[in-house]
């Protein structure tokens, strides 16, 4: 399973710790983690965002002065129907959601983030399970001969 996270450079340390528990359920691609030098940035995070079943989205006061490249981000996702989850900030008012408005999203307190991360984890685990058993029935379908 691929998952892509979206943020602010300013929430670096937070995006590591969302990271390092999503890492147990698949390859986990944000910029700062998986960048390759001389790649060009952009084609290479639609990449990512193209092979994820999972985009988080880390909304918090230092993303909303970032919102054209999140949006960008999520607007790629969109496009692609992928699954987006936003971790927003309680100190992100909703009119400044812009394109994830409308979206559930999951509350985060940069200053304790382990209850949104454990909710995080809890969704990419069931993602995980879900596309674990669509890839066995597709096995089933094969061997029967479909």
């Amino acid at each position: 399973m691929n998952i892509f996270i979206s943020y602010s450079t300013y929430d670096l340390r937070t995006v590591k710790q969302i990271a390092d528990e999503l890492a147990k359920y698949g390859n986990v691609y944000y910029w700062d983690s998986s960048k390759i030098p001389g790649q060009e940035s952009w084609p290479t995070i639609f990449q990512w965002i193209d092979s994820a079943d999972l985009v988080f989205v880390l909304i918090t006061g230092h993303t909303v002065h970032r919102a054209m490249s999140v949006g960008q981000e999520i607007g790629r996702a969109k496009a692609k129907d992928r699954t987006i989850v936003p971790l927003v900030s309680r100190e992100v008012p909703t009119t400044e959601l812009g394109f994830l408005s409308g979206f559930t999203y999951e509350p985060i307190d940069v200053w304790n983030p382990k209850p949104a991360i454990d909710v995080a984890a809890r969704l990419a685990a069931s993602q995980k399970d879900s596309i674990e058993k669509q890839r066995q029935f597709a096995v089933i379908l094969i061997a029967i001969g479909f």
